[in-house]
């Protein structure tokens, strides 16, 4: 068998008609879709103007292009090979296509063969704003970039003697992913959802600040509540000092609540409301004591963002309850002004049930729950304080789409509007003293989303990818 190269030339223009057939059918659809009469997207889909939509057009036909001149390059220099030539010569197509029906929809992708390198800073990224999802953006961050500065061993760094190159985030095989209505009708077959994803996606992000996220992005927490007070010169005061203002932390222990020892949070002092603990008549007041307790730790636990313009993520498996009676099985009492330590720290077992009562329920109206869900609860976190992400899956993707689609892959379907997928995206990683965290729930901190206090821009949170004059970084 020989393929000549008169088949190949009448073979290319036909290629070409129907790579643009293709596009003209796919432009067709996609306005059929998205746009209303009025020239923007209709009342079910994302909010864009004909100008929009007329750069994504314009995108995709870019793309077809490429092929189609790959292919035209490609006829105009074949050969006449015969069967044994042929066995001995191998070859890949730059363009990939691919078909799948999954979760109510058939998903088609375009992409090429390519490893695309990318190192860019925006200095305001919006997508998404107003239209069908209200006034916002449906992702709107602050100094975006991709890529970053890093040292011999290709380590994102911000110390400028140890910047030594660029690095990308790369994306190999990019490709255009179109979720389909009704494929198998003429008539009634619609794009619903368009992704721009890799078969993997590698490399550093980084965020200024956070303002709005929508789609789903995972991660997981490591907390470790160190232990404090091992030393004598470094106990901890159970109830608040005057540092808290003239409130004070009052309680049934009574008013104003400051600690005997002037001890000042958040780190010398738990800062909790004074209380008592009694045994027969025998009242230990929490103003008159400092203790020392042990480590509690919870790893490797779950955080989990989705939704439309989203501000928090939350972390599941704290265990809050449990923490407290881990913490109060290591409780000693090493200074009290009023009943002896060595007595207090005799009856300890006796009144322990006491203390814990006492602190879960100042915990649980920390968080404004009842004290029956602290165990449950999911600790809410700040997606402001999210700063640097290394992004490593076959899953990243940037979509927009006119109703939810769950896109081949995804755990959740990715929302209405402009959508961003970050699985795996980070390990938040934090160890502070017992006093940082209970501080901060008793105060209304932690439930507002700062359970700890995390770096802010400009310290070091966020990645360097400043080369030479670059603003913003």
């Amino acid at each position: 068998m020989k393929i000549t190269m008169r088949a190949f030339k009448a073979l290319g223009p036909k290629l070409s008609a129907l790579f643009s057939g293709l596009y003209r059918r796919e432009f067709f659809l996609l306005h059929r879709s998205f746009l209303g009469t009025s020239g923007k997207f209709g009342n079910t889909g994302p909010s864009f103007s004909r100008p929009q939509l007329g750069k994504l057009a314009l995108s995709l036909s870019l793309f077809l292009m490429i092929a189609i001149g790959v292919i035209s390059t490609s006829v105009t220099a074949m050969i006449e090979l015969d069967d044994a030539e042929m066995s001995d010569v191998t070859g890949q197509a730059l363009m990939q296509m691919e078909k799948e029906v999954a979760n109510g929809f058939t998903f088609y992708r375009a992409g090429l063969d390519a490893v695309l390198e990318i190192n860019t800073n925006i200095e305001k990224l919006q997508l998404g704003c107003g239209g069908v999802n209200g006034s916002g953006c449906d992702i709107d961050a602050n100094d975006f970039a991709l890529g970053c500065l890093a040292d011999a061993s290709g380590n994102c760094t911000s110390v400028t003697a140890n910047q030594t190159q660029m690095k990308d985030l790369i994306v190999t095989r990019p490709f255009f992913q179109f979720a389909i209505r009704n494929d198998n009708s003429r008539t009634n077959r619609e794009v619903v959802g368009i992704r721009l994803g890799g078969e993997n996606v590698n490399g550093p992000m980084s965020i200024g600040d956070f303002q709005s996220f929508s789609g789903y992005l995972s991660a997981t927490a490591n907390f470790t509540m160190e232990a404090q007070g091992n030393n004598s010169s470094d106990d901890i005061a159970v109830t608040c000092g005057t540092n808290v203002g003239p409130a004070g932390c009052p309680g049934p222990g009574g008013s104003p609540g400051y600690n005997d020892f002037g001890l000042q949070g958040p780190l010398r002092s738990l800062g909790l409301d004074n209380g008592c603990a009694c045994l027969l008549g025998v009242c230990a007041r929490y103003e008159q004591l400092t203790v020392k307790f042990g480590q509690v730790s919870r790893l490797n636990r779950p955080v989990v963002l989705a939704g439309n313009r989203q501000t928090q993520a939350f972390v599941s498996g704290a265990n809050l309850s449990s923490a407290v009676e881990e913490l109060a099985d290591t409780l000693d009492v090493v200074r009290s002004s009023g009943l002896p330590a060595n007595l207090i720290n005799f009856i300890m077992p006796l009144i322990q049930g006491q203390v814990e009562d006492n602190i879960k329920q100042q915990l649980a109206d920390g968080f404004g729950i009842p004290v029956n869900q602290l165990e449950t609860y999911q600790i809410p976190y700040n997606i402001s304080n999210l700063h640097s992400v290394d992004i490593d899956t076959p899953l990243f993707g940037l979509s927009f789409q006119k109703e939810n689609v769950q896109y081949p892959g995804y755990a959740a379907a990715a929302p209405r509007g402009w959508s961003m997928y970050l699985p795996d995206a980070f390990t938040l990683n934090v160890s502070e003293p017992t006093t940082v965290f209970v501080n901060n729930i008793v105060s209304g901190a932690a439930a507002a989303g700062n359970i700890v206090t995390l770096p802010v821009p400009g310290n070091g949170a966020v990645y360097d990818n400043c080369w030479g004059n670059a603003k913003f970084c």
